[in-house]
C-alpha cells in the first residue's frame, strides 16, 4: 500500500515538472544592492453601459515594454520597468522602456454619437543603457547616458487627442497632434543634461537643454447639409538633423539641427514654420442682374445693382444733378445761403471776395466822412 502511493506521487510530479513552462529570467540583478525590476506589462481596463436607447463605453489600454532583458549590475537604486534596460555600476537609475496609451470613450442616444480619443506613445525601438551614471532618467528607449551625473532622457513622444460629434445628417470634429520627433538620445560624461524627443547628442557637458523637431496641427471640420468647412493650423519647429553638444556650458537647443561646440550661455532653435487654411464647401447664394421689369436700369439711369440671391430687385429713379449756379435763392427763412456762382464746399465772402468787400467798405466810410465835413463847413 505504501509503495502504491509513492508511486502516484512520482506520477503527479513527473507530470507537473513535464507540462511546468520555463521560468522567465528577463530581469538580472548582479551585485546590486535595491534594485527594482518590471518585464513588459500590458492593460486594458474597458467599461460600457446601455439604458434606453443611449450607451456610453471606455477603454484605456496601457502597455509598457521593449524587446530584449533588464540588466543590473553592480547599481545601486536601480528601477528599470518594460524591458531592454540596461544599468552598469550606476547609482539611483530610472529606466522605462516605449510606452502606449490610447484611452478612448464613446456614447450614442436617440442618432446622436459622440466620441473622443488620446493615444500617447513615447519612445519607439531601441534600449536604455545607463553605465557609471549617478541618477539617470531614462524614458521611451533609445537613450545612452555614460558617465554622466543628473541625465534625464526622453525618447520620441507623441499625442494625438481627437473629439467627435454627429447628428441628424451633421457632423463635428477636431484634433489637435502633437508631436517631438527624432532618434536616440547621447549624453557621455555631461552633467544636468536633459534631452528630449531624440536625435539629441551631449558630450562633455554642463547643463544642456536638447529637444527635438517640435510638430503641433490643430485641426476642425464641420459638416451640415449646406456644406463642409474645414480650418487647420499646422506648426512645425525645426527640421532634420540631431542636436550636438560638445564641451558646453548652459547650452539650449530646441528642433534639430544645432550644433555646439566649446560654448558657454548658447542659445540655438531651427526654423519655425507655420500653414494656417481654411476651406468651405458650401453652396453660398450667388448674385443676379435684373433683366427687366420694374427693377430694370435703363441705359441713362446709371450702374445696375446686384440683387441678393431670393430677394426682390428694386431701384430708385434719381434726379438730373442742377448746377450751383443754376439754383434757386429762394429758401425759408434762417435757412442756410449759398449765393450762386461759388463753389460747392467753400464759405460765402473768404478769400478774395472779402478783400473787396473791406475796400469798398473803407471807401464808403472815407466818402461819409469828407461829405459830413463839408457840411458842417
Amino acid at each position: 500500500m505504501r509503495s502504491k502511493g509513492l508511486l502516484v506521487i512520482a506520477a503527479i510530479a513527473a507530470f507537473t515538472l513535464g507540462t511546468a513552462r520555463p521560468a522567465l529570467a528577463d530581469n538580472n540583478a548582479d551585485g546590486s544592492i535595491g534594485a527594482v525590476q518590471a518585464g513588459t506589462i500590458g492593460v486594458d481596463p474597458s467599461a460600457g453601459a446601455t439604458q434606453a436607447g443611449a450607451s456610453v463605453s471606455g477603454t484605456v489600454p496601457i502597455s509598457v515594454g521593449g524587446s530584449g532583458n533588464n540588466t543590473a549590475s553592480n547599481s545601486v537604486g536601480a528601477v528599470q520597468v518594460g524591458g531592454g534596460n540596461s544599468s552598469s555600476n550606476s547609482i539611483g537609475g530610472v529606466q522605462v522602456s516605449a510606452v502606449n496609451s490610447s484611452p478612448s470613450v464613446s456614447a450614442g442616444a436617440n442618432g446622436t454619437t459622440a466620441g473622443a480619443s488620446a493615444p500617447v506613445t513615447v519612445g519607439g525601438g531601441g534600449s536604455n543603457t545607463a553605465s557609471g551614471s549617478t541618477g539617470a532618467v531614462q524614458v521611451g528607449g533609445g537613450n545612452s547616458s555614460a558617465g554622466s551625473g543628473g541625465a534625464v532622457q526622453v525618447g520620441s513622444a507623441s499625442a494625438t487627442p481627437t473629439a467627435g460629434a454627429g447628428m441628424a445628417g451633421s457632423a463635428a470634429s477636431a484634433s489637435f497632434p502633437v508631436g517631438i520627433n527624432g532618434g536616440g538620445n547621447n549624453a557621455t560624461g555631461s552633467t544636468g543634461v536633459a534631452q528630449i524627443g531624440g536625435g539629441n547628442n551631449s558630450t562633455s557637458s554642463t547643463l544642456a537643454g536638447q529637444s527635438g523637431a517640435i510638430t503641433a496641427g490643430s485641426s476642425a471640420a464641420g459638416t451640415t447639409p449646406a456644406g463642409t468647412q474645414t480650418a487647420s493650423n499646422p506648426v512645425s519647429v525645426g527640421g532634420p538633423g540631431s542636436n550636438s553638444a560638445t564641451g558646453s556650458t548652459g547650452t539650449a537647443q530646441i528642433a534639430g539641427g544645432n550644433t555646439a561646440t566649446g560654448s558657454a550661455g548658447t542659445v540655438q532653435s531651427g526654423p519655425v514654420t507655420a500653414t494656417p487654411s481654411a476651406t468651405s464647401g458650401g453652396t453660398a447664394g450667388t448674385a443676379s442682374t435684373p433683366t427687366g421689369g420694374a427693377g430694370a436700369v435703363g441705359a441713362a439711369g446709371g450702374t445696375p445693382t446686384a440683387a441678393a440671391a431670393g430677394q426682390p430687385s428694386t431701384s430708385t429713379t434719381q434726379a438730373a444733378p442742377v448746377p450751383v449756379n443754376e439754383q434757386s435763392l429762394n429758401v425759408p427763412l434762417g435757412a442756410s445761403k449759398t449765393p450762386a456762382g461759388f463753389p460747392s464746399g467753400q464759405l460765402p465772402f473768404t478769400g478774395l471776395a472779402l478783400l473787396l468787400f473791406v475796400v469798398l467798405g473803407v471807401a464808403l466810410l472815407a466818402t461819409g466822412l469828407g461829405i459830413r465835413t463839408r457840411a458842417r463847413a
